[in-house]
């Protein structure tokens, strides 16, 4: 870490270049004879990053930006101050954290945090910037293991990690891939505490997930801007149910949570029918937990098709927590009614696939008309619509 980064002279003079290419500084002379230019483009991509991804950093003087690959790495400023909404406590042990954004959320609200890092660089600059932001913050730079040796009879009220996959060779993400192998390692953690938070990949599956961890109470799907980032599962030593809450979340994106049990899915009754005046598309949050019969149950929505994740209504659900389109008109001759037109495309459960009917139609991307290519209990769909 470079200490002559953090100077008056060159925090000042990054302001100055903000709006300035990355690659094109990265390739001139430095004005410092002590920071080379590739590490004035790093600080300068960490400001460019920072200003959607980590707003409090952006607005916070002196902060140190770490290489490229650890700002794609951490958790978003907003799905981290989600995570850190759902507990509080004295103490919390962040054992894989990274550039620290999760650690430095949960310190909000708890007394002390530890921040355990292997990277001996990317430690110092977390120690940093904690200094500024989040002063109960105690750095570790080593492993785990090593940290758990050195305190073994450290208690904690929450063990939080954010295991890595090992495999790369692009076959069916599973929980033995995970570095670590919380499989293995879960009994040790539940030694140190009595909950343990865990984010893992989207691409898991719940019901295969619950069936490999114990003391699963709660399980968090959480989306920003209508993108699956976090899959949190929430462990509690002292509940076994195997019927935790599942709840569903979309942010930034002014839409309500979709929280149920695990086990009102397998109970729900879905009504299902024809195309009304209008539909409703799940956000991707609700989508992953797979609770399509019970979305219709509790909005009161006809399903079109059993393997069609659309609803339709007659009268508007305001708060439905996701897409709502407003039907127009039903294209029954589409070669002459949609051909060359502008639109945006929304396939669902149709026979041909997106990029097949694109070109087929000659449809160009775009405009205030959504086409939705879909199947009703009734059959196949063309739908001319509008968003709400």
């Amino acid at each position: 870490m470079n200490s002559a980064i953090l100077t008056p002279e060159f925090q000042d003079y990054l302001k100055t270049i903000e709006h300035e290419d990355i690659k094109s500084i990265g390739l001139k002379k430095s004005l410092f004879s002590s920071i080379t230019p590739a590490e004035v483009a790093q600080q300068l991509k960490g400001l460019h990053v920072s200003k959607h991804k980590f707003p409090t950093l952006y607005k916070t003087e002196n902060i140190f930006f770490p290489p490229s690959i650890n700002l794609e790495q951490a958790s978003s400023e907003a799905t981290a101050n989600y995570k850190a909404s759902l507990i509080k406590g004295k103490t919390l042990i962040d054992l894989t954290a990274g550039f620290g954004i999760d650690t430095m959320a949960f310190a909000q609200n708890f007394e002390k945090v530890y921040h355990i890092e292997q990277n001996e660089e990317l430690s110092e600059i977390v120690k940093h910037n904690a200094s500024i932001l989040a002063p109960n913050l105690e750095t570790f730079t080593g492993t785990f293991q090593d940290f758990l040796e050195q305190n073994p009879s450290l208690k904690l009220d929450v063990v939080y990690l954010d295991p890595a996959r090992r495999n790369t060779s692009g076959r069916k993400f599973i929980l033995e891939d995970l570095e670590p192998n919380i499989l293995e390692w879960l009994p040790i953690f539940f030694e140190k505490s009595d909950k343990i938070i865990i984010k893992l990949s989207p691409l898991l599956d719940i019901t295969s997930t619950l069936q490999q961890i114990n003391y699963i109470s709660e399980i968090h799907i959480v989306a920003l801007k209508n993108e699956v980032k976090d899959f949190l599962l929430i462990l509690d030593k002292n509940q076994s149910s195997k019927n935790p809450i599942i709840k569903a979340v979309n942010l930034e994106n002014n839409q309500s949570d979709f929280e149920f049990l695990y086990e009102d899915e397998h109970y729900a009754n879905a009504k299902f029918g024809d195309v009304s005046k209008y539909i409703y598309e799940p956000n991707v949050a609700i989508l992953k937990t797979g609770a399509f019969k019970l979305l219709s149950e509790k909005f009161d929505l006809i399903k079109l098709h059993p393997n069609t994740q659309l609803y339709t209504s007659d009268q508007i659900i305001e708060d439905f927590p996701g897409k709502i389109y407003h039907v127009e008109n039903h294209i029954n001759n589409p070669k002459k009614e949609i051909l060359k037109t502008k639109a945006n495309l929304l396939v669902k459960n149709f026979n041909q696939p997106i990029d097949v009917i694109k070109k087929k139609f000659k449809i160009v991307d775009g405009g205030a008309t959504t086409l939705i290519f879909t199947q009703s209990i009734e059959g196949f769909r063309i739908l001319k619509t509008s968003r709400i």
